[in-house]
């Protein structure tokens, strides 16, 4: 089963997923479902659950790691965090989701992935962030622990389905979709007719939550009623977004009402919202000719501020194209005119790099991180230069620096294990691919490359010690053979 077909079946089962395991999918620990009316999810176990389920995401190849984007929409999600009453700010992640269909939700713990599909349907940041608000309130508010607490019993057959279907699935059979789509069937109408107040709290505090941010409050209303006619349009083929946020004239008229009553603002999109739909266009464009014309033709009648995220789209395109000389001269063109943006820096280095440039796109790289310390998109593509040309003693101190603090991309532990193993460490580029491989939610391989780590001759008193400690965390993660085929 693919991933882009795995997620659209399970994506109206998100909810069900997230509310009745702590741990969902295989290699991860089965729940204790015991009297789950009488138990509340505490906020460590939210946070468990959303990071297994962001885990076992990215191992089915769901998410889109582009740096830049992330960083995005992180800052976008933060702008409105910034205005909430009750956020816990250091345990909210958002992601991009690596599907063009058009959906967004909200995980426990804090954790809200984006399809890139729906960002690119949007028109202005006003309809993204309003989405952004929507699914941060249904965390806020806790509605999962609400919901778990009322879901009683009911929940465990769809828990057995899904179980089920993941593993059955992850094996390319057939019968693992038809489970989860029986799961679906059995179980959505309950989630959408449970959910509903949940929906209305979440529009009504995501709108505010948009005015204080100073957005335009009348974003949330306008993409809903988008959506909403488009699906009158396509008829039964509704996107996936609705299909997990019914949406009807009054809840429309709702959205309309409140803002309404709120200060009007004029908050135009920023550049960055421009840049990053630019970016995403060259990243997913399957015909790159056509690409090229639509922007030439668009850049030659342009003459306003407003051309710079095309020609930043133009350049990307070019470059993926393998015409580095006209790329180089169109970054340079965008350079001029705002000499630190980071999105134009990054593209100039990769030129150079493309180019075989490579002194001279480190020494950007150099320069760009004095100006933007430890900025992740940039240490990303350092250091990846670095490690392609032999630099892996340099690329080692970078990542010291850069890891203090988990990295939300996986690569940089692959990146480190790379870079250790080039200067010899056999011992921490194993922990570092273990660290890896636990990202990826693929924790039978990062155990064993803890138990190759304690198997080296040498390890020291200390390293030993983190190693089993780290190696025994993992394996209370792993689900037991017997119980899987039971």
């Amino acid at each position: 089963m693919t991933f882009k077909t795995f997620y659209r079946t399970a994506t109206s089962l998100i909810v069900v997923i997230a509310l009745t395991s702590h741990i969902v999918f295989a290699d991860t620990t089965l729940p204790d479902i015991g009297q789950s009316a009488a138990t509340v999810l505490t906020p460590a176990e939210e946070r468990r659950t959303g990071e297994t389920i962001v885990r076992n995401i990215r191992r089915a190849g769901g998410i889109l790691d582009d740096p830049l984007l992330t960083e995005y929409i992180n800052t976008l999600g933060y702008r409105l965090l910034a205005t909430a009453e009750n956020p816990d700010h250091h345990l909210f992640q958002f992601f991009i989701v690596n599907d063009n269909s058009i959906n967004a939700f909200a995980l426990p713990g804090g954790f809200i992935g984006v399809n890139y599909g729906l960002l690119m349907k949007t028109d202005t940041e006003n309809e993204l962030a309003s989405v952004l608000a929507h699914e941060i309130v249904h965390v806020t508010q806790r509605h999962y622990a609400r919901a778990y607490e009322n879901a009683g019993s009911t929940q465990l057959p769809v828990l057995a389905a899904i179980i089920a279907a993941i593993i059955l699935g992850s094996k390319g059979n057939e019968l693992g979709q038809a489970a989860l789509t029986s799961a679906a069937a059995s179980s959505i109408q309950n989630e959408i007719n449970f959910t509903r107040h949940n929906e209305e709290e979440a529009d009504r505090l995501g709108i505010q939550m948009l005015a204080k941010a100073e957005m335009d409050a009348t974003g949330m209303a306008s993409f809903f009623d988008k959506l909403d006619k488009e699906s009158r349009l396509q008829g039964s083929q509704l996107p996936d977004f609705l299909r997990t946020h019914p949406v009807n004239t009054q809840r429309i008229s709702d959205a309309q009402s409140r803002a309404a009553q709120l200060p009007k603002v004029k908050s135009a999109d920023t550049l960055q919202y421009a840049l990053m739909k630019q970016r995403l266009i060259a990243m997913t464009s399957e015909n790159l000719a056509d690409s090229q014309s639509l922007l030439e033709q668009t850049l030659s009648t342009r003459t306003d501020n407003n051309s710079s995220a095309q020609r930043y789209g133009y350049a990307l395109v070019l470059l993926r194209l393998g015409k580095y000389t006209q790329a180089e001269s169109e970054i340079k063109t965008l350079l001029q005119q705002d000499p630190h943006r980071i999105a134009y820096l990054l593209a100039h280095a990769e030129v150079l790099v493309k180019s075989g440039k490579i002194q001279e796109a480190l020494r950007s790289h150099e320069a760009a991180l004095k100006i933007y310390p430890n900025n992740t998109a940039i240490t990303y593509d350092y250091v990846a230069a670095l490690l392609q040309y032999q630099y892996a003693t340099k690329a080692k101190t970078v990542l010291a620096r850069y890891l203090k603090s988990p990295p939300v991309n996986p690569q940089f532990y692959q990146f480190r294990a790379q870079a250790e193993a080039a200067t010899g460490n056999k011992v921490g580029s194993h922990e570092a691919m273990a660290e890896y491989y636990y990202a990826m939610g693929q924790l039978h391989p990062a155990a064993d490359q803890l138990d190759i780590a304690l198997k080296l001759p040498g390890v020291d008193f200390y390293a030993l010690s983190r190693i089993e400690a780290r190696l025994t965390q993992i394996k209370s993660e792993i689900i037991p053979t017997a119980l899987i085929k039971n």
